[in-house]
């Protein structure tokens, strides 16, 4: 029996070890990217995982790799990691179901990334022998007693079922870190590493501008807000919401009483905000919370309220709300760049005034403008010039080049150059080169005008970075490659979400 060679190898281990630690612990040591659940499982948690289903349900196959079925069994990597997970047993007492099937899947994928390596293992001939899976669990230290030693007289109170799935662990578990520490071990060449670098190397610097709502016109927008002052009045406001009217009024009621705004937020808030005492912002455009309230001219109301106090209950579509103002209301300042951005912003997403023909007159003129006057092209659109830092070419988003979605402050631009059509327009370009109009995806209404303003081709700031990250994770890509290889591989069958949700309504009925 295993328990028998377990009490073997202890003495064999006295004589020959000499106090030494034993290099296995290496063995059973593994870095990887795929959580593998630990051996000592229970609780409360297994009642909630395994007698929520039946033992059918259990058996059920929820994929497959290569032939060899994705099962959620006993002391399966599927149900340790299960069992492991903090998040789940959250899940299963709240009802957290997006939760509950991101655990589950996460297991479900961790067993298939075990199932396809111990393949590998076996196809390779590896194998633990009993003699090696004695001295692992030794190393292990599970049958040590309370002075770190090995305890024949735990190993003795175990039961043969703890020792039997205890040998079977190791067993099963060896062969498939052995694969994976050799995926670890794979050297990355001298010439992957080069060519990662002289991509590094190559940069180049940009400007643009955004063509987009802000090409309104600056007086008609300043009118607009001299018409509508109060909505871009700025304040700076906490709220506590209730959505019944009893709610809000005992609230209101704890106020006048002498209940701190903390504690009656603490109490009566239904809002995300009751975590933060119901603040919203430091400062505000009163236009942001005016669908907020039945009656606009309740936004007057609310501005002449003094700092530090609070508002009455106000009624909205949704339930009803009491402001306290934190700083108080400030006068929209009608020749200031930021307030007119906002008022066109209003403008634009209310359907307040026809924007769009704005835009496509900027769109008509501005680009051709910008081949000769790139600045003078910005200002006529009302917008400003945007300087985008040495950057690679990075379409393929790797983890090692900053590339534009790292480079850009604003997004514009990388987003734009997701399509890779645009990608090479501004990395083959010529310095000096202006590009025309382009759509920003995702973007109604929104365009960027772009100029190569700099190339270096021998960047060494960012070439030595990127040499140093690469050699430094370089490692981590041969066993991640694997892993993801294995997860889509044409060999593995998915049936995931349908087990997930046969199991979950199974269960609930």
């Amino acid at each position: 029996m295993a328990d028998k060679n377990v009490s073997k190898a202890v003495e064999s281990k006295k004589k020959t070890d000499k106090g030494e630690k034993m290099t296995a612990k290496k063995l059973i040591t593994i870095i990887i990217i795929v959580v593998l659940a630990m051996l000592m499982v229970g609780g409360i948690y297994y009642v909630i995982v395994m007698v929520s289903q039946s033992k059918a349900e259990k058996q059920s196959v929820w994929g497959s790799y290569n032939g060899e079925d994705i099962r959620l069994e006993n002391n399966s990597v599927f149900y340790n990691t299960l069992v492991n997970d903090s998040n789940l047993q959250s899940a299963y007492l709240s009802g957290d179901y997006n939760t509950m099937m991101s655990s589950y899947y996460n297991a479900y994928q961790s067993q298939v990334i075990f199932t396809a390596l111990s393949q590998d293992a076996a196809k390779a001939g590896i194998r633990a022998p009993q003699q090696l899976v004695n001295t692992l669990i030794l190393s292990a230290g599970i049958y040590n007693g309370d002075d770190g030693t090995f305890s024949e007289e735990k190993l003795n109170a175990s039961s043969e079922a703890e020792k039997i799935t205890i040998n079977n662990y190791y067993t099963n578990y060896y062969p498939y870190s052995v694969v994976v520490d050799d995926l670890q071990s794979t050297l990355v060449s001298e010439q992957e590493k080069d060519f990662v670098v002289q991509m590094a190397k190559d940069t180049r610097t940009f400007d643009y501008f955004v063509i987009d709502y802000k090409a309104y016109p600056n007086d008609l927008a300043a009118a607009y807000g001299k018409e509508n002052k109060i909505l871009f009045t700025k304040l700076g406001i906490s709220i506590l919401s209730s959505s019944t009217e009893d709610g809000i009024n005992a609230a209101y009621n704890a106020l006048l009483s002498g209940t701190s705004w903390e504690d009656a937020v603490a109490t009566y808030s239904e809002d995300s905000y009751a975590s933060q005492a119901g603040k919203i912002s430091d400062e505000l455009y009163l236009f942001s919370i005016a669908t907020n309230m039945n009656d606009v001219s309740d936004l007057e109301k609310l501005a002449a309220i003094a700092e530090g106090q609070y508002s009455e209950p106000f009624a909205g579509p949704n339930g009803y709300t009491i402001y306290k103002v934190d700083s108080a209301a400030t006068a929209p300042d009608f020749t200031d760049s930021d307030v007119l951005t906002a008022v066109k912003y209003y403008i634009s997403t209310n359907g307040i005034a026809d924007v769009t023909s704005y835009i496509e007159t900027a769109l008509a003129l501005a680009p051709n403008t910008a081949k000769t006057d790139f600045e003078g092209a910005a200002a006529s659109a009302n917008a400003t010039v945007i300087s985008v830092s040495a950057v690679n070419d990075n379409i393929g988003k790797s983890q090692y080049l900053g590339g534009l979605d790292y480079y850009d402050s604003m997004g514009y631009l990388a987003t734009a150059a997701e399509t890779e059509s645009v990608s090479r327009e501004l990395f083959t370009g010529e310095e000096g080169y202006v590009t025309g109009a382009i759509a920003v995806p995702g973007e109604e209404n929104t365009y960027v005008v772009a100029k190569i303003t700099g190339i270096d081709k021998n960047n060494e700031n960012l070439s030595m970075a990127t040499s140093l990250l690469y050699n430094y994770y370089a490692l981590s890509h041969v066993p991640y490659d694997r892993f993801y290889n294995v997860l889509n591989s044409d060999k593995h069958v998915d049936n995931f979400y349908t087990q997930f949700f046969t199991t979950l309504f199974s269960s609930s009925t």
